[in-house]
């Protein structure tokens, strides 16, 4: 398999005859863009950057990064999030403008310390953020909360703890469609989740929740199909459950 650098170097390539075609260059090859880039299980790769996404930020790589409306760093051993975040000049466009769907599951060393504060603001589109199996926890770090647009978050086997987060469907993620939280410790939902109107499915088996909402699921949930909530400490659902 190619190297990550030389990947990179040909999605740039490739983003700037697509800005600029030159019709006496056109080779015959795909020359468009590059909108997805799969790095899944590439540990190795990323030991030489100190478990961070450093080797992707690099400047000469822009171009590239402009493209993106995928991305996959699944399983690739990353300890920081470092550098995905607003810099000294605030006017500075987003590292990834385009991007909708981002993979960065199955990197247990992932904690809210490895996520900069300024984290959501390169991510302007960002409509699916997966990070099951990381160590997210005991909250949901605030900037991951304000990627306003999001409409699918996985979050499943983490570190969560507790109640969840008060304002998920009131400040935040309110066109949320799935929200996977299975495997954590939760021990309450907050009253929000009664307002998400785009709610579809939501994932909370094998927490320890004893109890849910009054309001949870409820009249404003006019999209939802699935709860799931299998191995929690639940005795009783209210009536608007049905019978």
């Amino acid at each position: 398999a190619r190297k990550i650098p030389y990947i990179l170097e040909d999605a740039t390539k490739r983003a700037k005859r697509a800005s600029c075609p030159n019709p006496a260059e056109d080779d015959g090859n795909d020359s468009g863009a590059v909108e997805e880039l799969k790095f899944a299980r590439r540990a190795p790769e990323f030991l030489h950057s100190n478990h961070t996404v450093s080797m992707l930020l690099q400047p000469r790589f822009k171009p590239a990064l402009d493209n993106l409306t995928k991305l996959s760093l699944y399983d690739c051993g990353l300890q920081s999030l470092a550098g995905i975040e607003e810099g000294p000049d605030a006017s500075r466009p987003p590292l990834f403008p385009k991007l909708e769907e981002i993979d960065l599951g199955r990197n247990p060393k992932l904690t809210n310390d490895s996520l900069p504060e300024s984290f959501h603001t390169q991510f302007p589109n960002l409509l699916q953020l997966w990070m099951d199996d990381c160590s997210i926890g005991p909250s949901i770090p605030e900037t991951m909360l304000r990627c306003g647009r999001l409409e699918v978050v996985r979050l499943t086997g983490n570190k969560l703890e507790g109640r969840l987060e008060e304002g998920i469907g009131l400040r935040f993620w309110r066109d949320i469609r799935v929200l996977a939280l299975d495997g954590n410790k939760l021990t309450a939902l907050g009253r929000g989740l009664g307002r998400l109107r785009h709610l579809e499915k939501i994932h909370l088996r094998q927490n320890n929740i004893s109890e849910l909402p009054g309001n949870f699921p409820g009249t404003s949930n006019l999209g939802l199909k699935m709860i799931g909530l299998s191995s929690n400490g639940l005795s009783a659902l209210h009536d608007s459950f049905g019978d």
